[in-house]
């Protein structure tokens, strides 16, 4: 309590009233246009519902407006510290009060949470196959705050395969279609079937930006390799016009490699790592694409990571004992920009790493996995045993327990824990 009153000294009384007449006068009228949109739910189900704005005839403001003399702490912890939590803790704060609920179930809530809360919460794993054998599961960095439901997607209607996640919605592959959810709200859209082969692990990267995009609209993106040719092509998704179409754009420079699932979206750009240590960038507004090479030591691979607001790419290496490595690449040429020495306190005993078929010569087998958060610097590393988060800010350490044995055939897709909402447009 006393963090919101600190919170409330920092902020005047007329930004308060302008923040929310904004908020009424802007977005009010977008949501009413998506009432036939958004579908009603049970008050205890974790969806979004649509409502109708009331207004107060004498006033002319609407009725849920708070004069300033009329504010209390816990009216500004509703509409200025709400939108910048997690979603799993929003869903908990719904039994405060039927104010509160009404508040945490409004269509402008989720799209205000959906562009202020931007962290890391957590990775949705699995091992990739062709036959759909293996659910995915879930791995919270705070289980308080970043749950879900069902970390097994088992809402969908047939077994899938995680490809890729964007600002809390996530792109999951069936037999025959491809799905886009929300694994918090369990809303789903099945998308049409698209033209061209992807392949049984296709290069398709969720592209979704929140900010001021209040209709959630969505773009998939498909790398597609021509057979036996070093070229690769576009196909591209549209929610808002719920069709696919081939991109003019083409790569003609992607020669004796592969493209490796499980890419990365940020700040209008898409971005595939590829088995040559290059990475494939797609300007999805312009449709420009471009082959980046990274100049890193042969036999050591990376992770497409966020530093600084920017993409890196992020390799790691057991140096001895319990320091490891971390050369960071970035810029627009993917040099070298930092080279980091840590110490992860990775101690194990003599047997240990005698009986440890990951551990060659008392060196740990280590990897960087894929990280998208905004605010603080972080590198994710795994190991046999744990997952380390390392800010490079604060040189900080946290640990966490990894889910099995280190396991190449294993993808960890990052995560977003938020109310994004999902919605069918409108014949």
């Amino acid at each position: 309590m006393e963090l919101l009153k600190d919170n409330m000294m920092t902020i005047s009384s007329d930004e308060f009233e302008n923040n929310i007449m904004a908020d009424a006068e802007e977005f009010s009228p977008a949501i009413q246009l998506q009432d036939s949109g958004t579908r009603k739910v049970p008050e205890d189900d974790f969806k979004a519902v649509a409502y109708k704005q009331d207004w107060n005839e004498q006033s002319k403001l609407p009725a849920d407006y708070i004069r300033r003399e009329d504010m209390e702490i816990k009216d500004v912890a509703m509409k200025h510290v709400l939108p910048f939590l997690p979603g799993k803790s929003l869903m908990k704060f719904r039994a405060v009060s039927n104010e509160w609920n009404h508040w945490i179930v409004c269509p402008l809530l989720a799209y205000q949470q959906s562009t202020s809360f931007q962290k890391l919460s957590g990775y949705f794993y699995q091992i990739v196959d062709v036959d759909f054998q293996s659910d995915p599961n879930f791995l919270s960095l705070d289980h308080s705050a970043n749950g879900i439901p069902n970390p097994s997607l088992g809402f969908l209607p047939e077994r899938i395969k995680v490809l890729s996640s964007s600002s809390g919605l996530l792109l999951c592959q069936g037999l025959e279609s491809y799905y886009v959810c929300n694994p918090l709200t369990e809303d789903w859209k099945r998308i049409p079937p698209h033209q061209y082969y992807h392949g049984s692990d296709p290069a398709v990267i969720l592209a979704f930006d929140p900010q001021g995009n209040i209709e959630s609209y969505f773009h998939l993106v498909a790398a597609v390799p021509l057979l036996d040719q070093p070229v690769v092509f576009f196909e591209i998704y549209s929610s808002q016009s719920n069709s696919w179409r081939r991109s003019s754009s083409e790569c003609l420079e992607f020669e004796d490699t592969t493209l490796v699932g499980g890419g990365l979206y940020m700040k209008g750009m898409a971005y595939w790592s590829t088995t040559s240590n290059g990475v494939l960038a797609f300007d999805v507004k312009n449709e420009v694409a471009a082959v980046l090479r990274v100049p890193i030591p042969p036999g050591r691979y990376g992770a497409l990571t966020q530093v600084k607001d920017e993409l890196s790419y992020v390799t790691v290496y057991n140096d001895c004992g319990d320091v490891f490595m971390l050369d960071i690449y970035g810029g627009m040429d993917m040099s070298l920009n930092r080279s980091v020495c840590i110490n992860l306190g990775h101690k194990k005993s003599r047997q240990t790493l005698e009986e440890d078929p990951f551990i060659d010569n008392g060196t740990v087998l280590c990897s960087v996995l894929p990280c998208i958060n905004s605010g603080d610097d972080i590198v994710v590393i795994c190991t046999t045993e744990r997952i380390y988060l390392y800010y490079l800010s604060g040189q900080k350490v946290e640990t966490f327990m990894t889910p099995g044995q280190l396991n190449t055939k294993r993808r960890f897709i990052p995560y977003t824990n938020n109310l994004t909402a999902i919605y069918e447009l409108k014949n």
